[in-house]
């Protein structure tokens, strides 16, 4: 099968591929390709593969974390051998192998990954994303790294469900809001993560107030139905005091190093912040980073104590955290958020999408 490739510019004449084009990463240019891949060897017998699969990717999709992690890896490869570096930490698949003592799954069952966290279920084998390699096509993983899909998801959803769903369904798990109840105030909402929470939240019945710095379309306000969108400036404003007045009870922030300091501002006495990231994540891509930063988180912090205000960080979520959110999507029906879907040819407009694009709503998928 042919896969998406970023290509080593040094060493682009001595391989065989088709070129795309190029995409600036800050002001580094990336060479992307695709390259012809064999189904590779998997011995079902070797004691190496006992737990694990050999799966081929039908699509895959990139999250905000892929940009940092490409950037670097493809620094990396110029001055060296390699002739190319995949990309993507999504997909979904179908197992073409399996090892001897894998009896949960069988060969042309479609899996998605399982990005479970700080717990991967089998000692030995790293928590967390299940492979930042997904555009190889051909993936050898644990058992742990994967779950099946549902019939309720098609393969393009199911190529960009698990990681977002999963730290949603660990952020609201964990903020109490389902017991307690509240008002909660979710920011960057059109960012992947923030997506899912504002629909996993609608899905359980909790109506959240959406900031967001850029205007919607009457189309995307739709898709999150009856949640409001309230168009934010980097400022407090009049808009700010209204916000202010709603008494915000949670916050969901996918960038706590953009929105802490504001998102302590609306928080009321004894709320809780839920984080899971942050904007800037690699020195190349951050060069509109206010000056300012650093005193604003130091001033968030300040602000928490004063307000008795429990700060939450998250990092993806547990194995029960993705199976709730597969049970969420099964009751509900709720369809995932795609901006748009691109075959392997059309690499490089992908590319461009998923990363650089602030119109984008949603996943960008590439189908192979």
């Amino acid at each position: 099968m042919r896969s998406l490739v970023a290509i080593n510019p040094s060493k682009k004449n001595s391989m065989d591929y088709t070129e795309l084009g190029i995409v600036k990463f800050g002001e580094l240019d990336i060479l992307f390709g695709t390259v012809e891949l064999e189904q590779p060897f998997f011995d079902a017998e070797n004691p190496k593969n006992h737990e694990y699969v050999l799966v081929r990717v039908t699509a895959f999709s990139c999250n905000y974390r892929d940009k940092a992690i490409l950037l670097e890896n493809y620094n990396s490869i110029k001055g060296s051998d390699r002739l190319f570096f995949p990309f993507g930490s999504e997909f979904s698949a179908n197992i073409v192998a399996v090892g001897r003592d894998v009896h949960e799954f069988k060969v042309g069952d479609r899996v998605m990954s399982d990005c479970s966290y700080p717990d991967s279920g089998k000692q030995g084998i790293l928590p967390g994303v299940a492979t930042n390699f997904a555009s190889l096509g051909w993936l050898r993983l644990h058992k742990k790294k994967i779950i099946k899909v549902p019939k309720s998801l098609s393969e393009n959803e199911a190529a960009c469900f698990s990681l977002g769903s999963q730290t949603a369904s660990a952020m609201i798990r964990r903020s109490g809001i389902l017991a307690n109840g509240g008002n909660p105030l979710v920011f960057s909402a059109r960012s992947h993560t923030s997506l899912f929470i504002i629909q996993q939240l609608l899905s359980h019945g909790i109506t959240p107030i959406c900031l967001s710095t850029s205007e919607w379309s009457d189309k995307e306000k739709q898709k999150i139905y009856p949640s409001r969108v309230e168009l934010v400036s980097n400022a407090i404003n009049s808009t700010s005091n209204d916000i202010v007045k709603q008494k915000i009870t949670h916050v969901f922030d996918p960038f706590f190093d953009m929105n802490i300091g504001y998102a302590l501002y609306y928080l009321q006495t004894g709320g809780k912040y839920v984080t899971c990231g942050l904007r800037d994540q690699h020195p190349l891509l951050s060069s509109d980073t206010p000056s300012d930063a650093e005193p604003v988180v130091r001033g968030a912090l300040e602000m928490s104590i004063v307000k008795n205000v429990s700060i939450l960080g998250n990092c993806l979520g547990s194995k029960e955290d993705l199976e709730r959110a597969i049970q969420l999507q099964n009751r509900t029906g709720t369809r995932i958020i795609i901006d748009q879907e691109y075959q392997l040819e059309e690499g490089v407009d992908f590319v461009q999408r998923s990363f650089f694009d602030s119109s984008r709503f949603g996943k960008c998928v590439l189908i192979f």
